[in-house]
């Protein structure tokens, strides 16, 4: 029996204009009747995720910043990168030319020195909440994730990047464009859940279509991989799915 159900955004729950399904809100309160909870999780701050759902954002949990942050009803679990290990992770992103993103709880922070399209891009189309920094020295304590993003893809800086950070915390390829770095991946998210909920893996299903999915897919008794997922991906026994809502549906009959 599903209990629980967990879905990336991009690329996968979300239409490809970037907005949610018309039936999303309405399939989350019919999944509520039946007891069934429904969990956003992805790589966005949790502020961006309780706008983007907030007619049933009350009815709902979060998985957000890639399991760094997650949230119920009974407040958040946050979990913060080393100090130690931000530094040069920073060092890194800005050395190979990417845009640095730094996350809390509280907001994303941008340099001022960041290409204006790529702050443009956080502010207006994501509409993350976002603080604008000079020093990101001010705030190494409290960084929860730390991202890389470069217009033309990242798939050969994270050739280099991945193997010498990933013995430290975890480094995802997020997408096309986005390398992140947490010291959580999405299925320790969902170990939370499972722990603080009392849902047995058994009893959860989850959608993603990226690398930083793979880990949450693997935690749960009913994992779907996207259809548009790489072809690296399609090799586990996952289900394939073309449609979040279309199949969440099944769930409801």
């Amino acid at each position: 029996m599903i209990r629980l159900i967990a879905s990336d955004l991009d690329g996968t729950l979300l239409q490809k204009d970037g907005t949610l399904p018309p039936e999303t809100f309405s399939v989350i309160r019919q999944l509520k009747e039946k007891n069934i909870l429904f969990c956003a999780a992805s790589g966005r701050q949790y502020a961006n995720l309780r706008r983007l759902f907030a007619p049933v954002a009350e009815e709902m949990c979060f998985i957000a910043e890639n399991g760094s942050c997650v949230a119920t009803h009974n407040g958040q679990t946050v979990n913060y990168i080393p100090s130690s290990i931000s530094e040069g992770i920073i060092h890194d992103i800005i050395d190979s030319g990417m845009q640095l993103l730094l996350s809390t709880p509280e907001s994303s922070m941008l340099l001022d020195s960041a290409d204006r399209s790529f702050t443009d891009d956080m502010f207006y189309r994501l509409r993350n909440t976002c603080t604008i920094i000079t020093d990101y020295s001010l705030y190494i304590e409290r960084y929860n994730k730390i991202s890389g993003f470069h217009p033309n893809g990242i798939e050969n800086l994270a050739k280099s990047l991945i193997p010498k950070w990933s013995p430290f915390l975890h480094a995802d390829i997020a997408g096309k464009n986005w390398l992140d770095f947490t010291c959580t991946n999405k299925a320790d998210g969902i170990r939370i859940l499972s722990e603080q909920l009392n849902i047995p893996a058994s009893d959860i299903a989850a959608f993603g279509d990226q690398f930083n999915d793979l880990a949450m897919l693997n935690a749960v008794g009913h994992p779907y991989l996207m259809e548009t997922a790489p072809n690296e991906l399609k090799f586990h026994s996952f289900t394939p799915c073309k449609n979040v809502i279309e199949t969440i549906k099944t769930f409801l009959e």
